[in-house]
């Protein structure tokens, strides 16, 4: 396996993870983390064999899930950057993971929501309240990073990938 396959083989999974550690400490989903994610699926695209209808509906899929992401936004149930990251996610992962990509999502947000809604309804030791993220994330008008269940998420299913496959 060549240096470049492993670096874009890597380049998923450690950029998902930054995102779902960033909005879990900003409730924040930076712009150029999900073009990093876009550029590196483009150039990542000629090391993995996948066949232009992959590609094509890979896009295709990314297209529904940006355009449920909106809806979703635009009612509030979610914010901009997460229906970024799922749309860019759903990318990597291919138009055949989406089920188990929303699946997992769904399930890792339920136990993230759960955690987090415990985490709230307990007072805060005098030394974290100091501490700006997590007096932030302990506050309950705040959202939930659902960037952590979607990074999540985005892993497991990565491994049924054929970028992860075409390697192993």
């Amino acid at each position: 396996m060549s240096v470049p396959t492993i670096l874009a083989l890597l380049l998923y999974p450690v950029l998902m993870i930054h995102a779902g550690i960033g909005d879990l400490r900003t409730m924040r989903i930076p712009n150029r983390l999900v073009l990093l994610l876009f550029a590196g699926y483009l150039a990542a695209i000629p090391l993995v064999p996948l066949s232009l209808p992959d590609v094509a509906w890979s896009f295709a899929a990314a297209t529904v899930v940006f355009a449920l992401g909106l809806v979703g936004f635009s009612f509030g149930w979610m914010g901009g950057g997460d229906a970024k990251l799922l749309t860019v996610a759903t990318l990597w992962l291919g138009a055949g993971n989406v089920a188990p990509f929303i699946f997992y999502t769904s399930i890792f947000g339920a136990i993230l929501t759960i955690i987090i809604l415990i985490f709230r309804s307990l007072s805060l030791p005098a030394g974290w309240q100091k501490s700006g993220w997590i007096s932030r994330l302990h506050q309950r008008d705040a959202g939930v990073p659902y960037g952590v269940a979607i990074a999540a998420a985005g892993i497991v299913v990565y491994a049924k990938t054929p970028w992860v496959a075409a390697q192993f």
